[in-house]
C-alpha cells in the first residue's frame, strides 16, 4: 500500500488545473492512538474541489510529521470528502486510505473524517476536525485525530 500514498498524491495534485477550486494549507494535529503514547504532528495538506451550488465534492492529500509526543511516526492520508454549505460554515465529511511511517515499518488502513470550515477572507479559511483511523497491524488498532488547519484557498 505504501506505494499507492504517492501515486495517488501525484495524481491529485496533476488534476488541480481543471479542479474549480484548490486549496494548500498546514494543520496542527493531535493524535491520540487508542493504546499508546500520543503525538503532535504537523500536517501539509493540499486538495480540489468542484462547487455543486450547496453541496461540494473533492479530494485532498497530506502528509504530517511529528512535532512532540512520545511516538515517532510519519503519516499519509488521501481520500474523497463530501461539504454542506450551512450559513457561514460547510460541513465536511470525509474518507480514505492512510499510512503511518515509523522507523522500521510501515502500517496502512482506511480514514473517515468530520469537520467544519469557515472563510475569513475570500482566500483563507480555518478548518476542524476529528479523523479515525483504522489500522492493520500497527502499534494500536485506532488512532483520533484532532485538527486545527488553515487553507489558502485559489
Amino acid at each position: 500500500m505504501h506505494r499507492l500514498i504517492p501515486a495517488a498524491i501525484m495524481a491529485t495534485l496533476a488534476s488541480t488545473a481543471s479542479a474549480q477550486d484548490a486549496y494548500v494549507g498546514g494543520s496542527l494535529d493531535y493524535n491520540l492512538p487508542h493504546s499508546g503514547d500520543a503525538q503532535t504532528a504537523g500536517s501539509v495538506i493540499a486538495g480540489l474541489g468542484f462547487d455543486l451550488g450547496t453541496f461540494g465534492v473533492g479530494a485532498e492529500v497530506e502528509y504530517g510529521l511529528r512535532i512532540a509526543g512520545d511516538n515517532d511516526y510519519d503519516m499519509a492520508r488521501v481520500g474523497g470528502w463530501a461539504s454542506y454549505d450551512w450559513a457561514d460554515y460547510t460541513l465536511i465529511a470525509g474518507g480514505g486510505i492512510t499510512e503511518y511511517y515509523f522507523e522500521d515499518s510501515n502500517s496502512g488502513g482506511f480514514n473517515f473524517s468530520i469537520g467544519a470550515e469557515r472563510d475569513l477572507t475570500d482566500r483563507v479559511s480555518v478548518r476542524g476536525q476529528i479523523i479515525r483511523d483504522f489500522l492493520d497491524n500497527a502499534f494500536t488498532k485506532a488512532v483520533t485525530t484532532t485538527r486545527l488547519a488553515v487553507a489558502y484557498n485559489f
